[in-house]
C-alpha cells in the first residue's frame, strides 16, 4: 500500500480518506465535443456608484457528468461593453487592464468614447462590443481548433444585442521557439476559422449581424464532431490544469483538418434582412 508523503502529517480519519484516495483505480472515458458543457458566470452590482457599463463574463469548459458539468479543462473570459452607459468606453477599458485599452482604443475613438466612423460604416448593425480578453485550455487538447469552437459557442450565446465582435490573438504563453509575432499570426489564422478578419493594430473583428459566426460553428462542429479523446480521471485533484483531476489525455481517433473551406457567405442574418426588407418598403 502506498504511504502518504514524508512532510505530510495525516490525523486517523485523514490517513483512511488518502489511502482511499490511493486505492481507487483511474477512469479511463472515451470523450467528444457532445461530452462537453460550457458554464456562465457574471456579477451584476446593484450599488447605484458602481460602473456596469463593462461586465465581464467567466465562461467554463468542463466534462459533463450525470448530475451536469464535471471537471474543468479550460477557461474564457469575455467583456461585454455597452458604450451607452459609460461617459467613455476606452476610459472605462483603461480602468480595467492594458489588454483591454488596447483593443478598445482601436474600435473607439478615445477623446469622445464613440465608435471609429471606418468601423461603423463596416457593420451590420450598431449595438454593444464584446471582446474576448483570455482564453486557456489544457494544454494536451490544443492542436485541433477546440477553444476557438468552444469560444465561438459562447460568443453565439452571449451576442445578443451585438454590434461588434473583437479580440486581439495574442498568447498566453507559448514556446521558446516560436517567436510572438509568429504566435500571433498562428492565433489569428486559428480564430479565422469562425469567421474574424483583421482589422487595425493587431486587433480582429467579427460582425454578429451576419450569418458568418452561425456558419463557421455549424462547419466546425461537423469536423470536429468524430474526434474523441480518451480522458483518464483520477480520484485526487492533480495534473496541470488547476484543480483538475485529469491524470492524462491521449487521441485515439480523429477526423483530418479539411482543406480549407470556400469563403463563408457573407450574407445578412435574419435580423439584418428584416431591417433592409423594411427600410426597402418604406422607399418603395
Amino acid at each position: 500500500m502506498p504511504l502518504p508523503p514524508a512532510n505530510e502529517v495525516l490525523d486517523e480519519g485523514d490517513q483512511l480518506s488518502w489511502y482511499d484516495r490511493c486505492a481507487r483505480p483511474p477512469i479511463v472515458e472515451c470523450l467528444g465535443i457532445d461530452d462537453m458543457v460550457l458554464t456562465y458566470r457574471s456579477e451584476h452590482w446593484i450599488d447605484p456608484w458602481h460602473e456596469d457599463g463593462v461586465q465581464y463574463w467567466d465562461v467554463g469548459m468542463h466534462f459533463k457528468e450525470d448530475v451536469g458539468p464535471g471537471t474543468s479543462f479550460g477557461s474564457i473570459r469575455i467583456c461585454v461593453a455597452d458604450q451607452h452607459r459609460v461617459d467613455n468606453l476606452v476610459e472605462s477599458f483603461d480602468n480595467l487592464s492594458a489588454d483591454l485599452y488596447r483593443i478598445g482604443k482601436t474600435l473607439y475613438e478615445p477623446e469622445t468614447g464613440d465608435l471609429r466612423d471606418d468601423l461603423f460604416d463596416l457593420l451590420s448593425l450598431p449595438g454593444k462590443t464584446i471582446i474576448v480578453d483570455r482564453v486557456t485550455i489544457d494544454h494536451r487538447l490544443r492542436g485541433h481548433g477546440l477553444g476557438v469552437y468552444l469560444s465561438g459557442l459562447a460568443l453565439d450565446y452571449l451576442s445578443h444585442g451585438a454590434g461588434v465582435i473583437a479580440l486581439f490573438p495574442g498568447p498566453v504563453e507559448r514556446d521558446s521557439q516560436t517567436g510572438y509575432e509568429q504566435a500571433c499570426a498562428n492565433l489569428g489564422r486559428a480564430w479565422s476559422r469562425i469567421g474574424f478578419e483583421p482589422y487595425n493594430d493587431g486587433t480582429w473583428i467579427l460582425d454578429p449581424g451576419l450569418t458568418t459566426l452561425n456558419d463557421t460553428l455549424h462547419r466546425e462542429r461537423e469536423r470536429l464532431q468524430h474526434h474523441r479523446w480518451n480522458v483518464t480521471f483520477c480520484a485526487e485533484e492533480r495534473g496541470p490544469w488547476p484543480h483538475s483531476a485529469i491524470s492524462a489525455i491521449t487521441m485515439p481517433k480523429s477526423a483530418p483538418h479539411p482543406m480549407p473551406s470556400p469563403p463563408v457567405s457573407r450574407k445578412p442574418s435574419a435580423i439584418r434582412q428584416d431591417a433592409i426588407s423594411t427600410a426597402s418598403g418604406d422607399k418603395a
